[in-house]
């Protein structure tokens, strides 16, 4: 399944935008730079630890996936 990253925080965090719409919610565990719009190859659908590949370079990156099929808002948070 390809995934679109979204966003990625300094912290951390990333946001997947996945190939139905949904979003992922996720934590990279390794330190390879990402960016947005780079698209990652991975079933990232189980909370826990899940590797995507990106299809252009090969490389592989490890997240914790902490949340998926959210909403663009349950990924982003609620607007204050």
């Amino acid at each position: 399944m390809q995934n679109v990253i979204e966003a990625v925080t300094p912290q951390g965090d990333v946001i997947f935008r996945m190939e139905d719409g949904g979003y992922i919610v996720a934590q990279q565990i390794d330190a390879k730079p990402l960016k947005p719009a780079q698209i990652l190859e991975g079933a990232l659908e189980t909370i826990g630890i899940e590797s995507a590949t990106d299809p252009a370079t090969g490389l592989t990156y490890e997240f914790f996936i902490a949340g998926y099929g959210l909403s663009r808002e349950g990924a982003f948070g609620a607007p204050e």
